[in-house]
């Protein structure tokens, strides 16, 4: 019977097509460190992406869930500590483009902890966090070393284990060369982080 991960490797071998959205489950379906090797092995710095992607499936679960959720425990404490530094990599990041204004907006906001219910609105508005999103994913579409269809599959497919653009671009990092601490998103994330930043706070919840 044929299977996602039997789709995957004919596409990538060229023997036949699809669109990179069909992709989008392949390794929340083929989520085995074997399954994944040979999903990865088209690829470049296929060693370094099967470490990557292995380690973030290995930090969450699908149990019940439509995307990987992270399951490791945490302390405020330690969240808030991983926060700063995830906000510090988007300062450098900023400042390395030259952007004085998102720059500044991170220099200057004060971490908050909240509920998540507090910060529901935060996606939908146009706020200092989404353009960050964006300037980071213009660069790193700029930046990915082979641009082809089945690259283009692959980022999907890493966005589709959490939904998550950064946490994609962690796991696909060795196809992008792009100067960009993506780890420190990663740890913020596998402790349950969400983070919102406003002209003059950023927000820190839990998922």
């Amino acid at each position: 019977m044929p299977t996602l991960l039997n789709d995957w490797c004919a596409f990538c071998e060229g023997r036949t097509y699809f669109d990179k959205s069909h992709f989008l489950a392949l390794f929340k379906v083929h989520s085995s460190l074997t399954e994944i090797t040979e999903a990865l092995s088209y690829f470049p710095q296929a060693d370094s992406l099967v470490s990557r992607v292995n380690e973030v499936i290995q930090a969450g679960t699908l149990e019940d869930k439509l995307y990987l959720c992270p399951t490791i425990e945490s302390s405020d404490f330690e969240l808030m500590q991983k926060a700063k530094l995830w906000l510090q990599a988007q300062a450098s990041f900023c400042k390395s483009l030259g952007d004085d204004e998102l720059y500044g907006i991170c220099q200057r906001a004060k971490l908050l902890y909240g509920s998540k219910d507090q910060f529901n609105d935060y996606d939908k508005l146009d706020v200092p966090s989404n353009w960050i999103l964006e300037l980071v994913g213009d660069q790193v579409r700029d930046c990915r070393l082979l641009k082809t269809e089945q690259e283009y599959a692959l980022f999907e497919a890493l966005y589709g284990v959490a939904a998550d653009y950064y946490l994609a671009w962690y796991m696909g990092q060795p196809l992008i060369n792009l100067d960009f601490d993506f780890r420190s998103y990663f740890e913020f994330w596998r402790l349950g982080g969400i983070g919102y930043l406003s002209e003059d706070k950023f927000f820190v919840c839990r998922k």
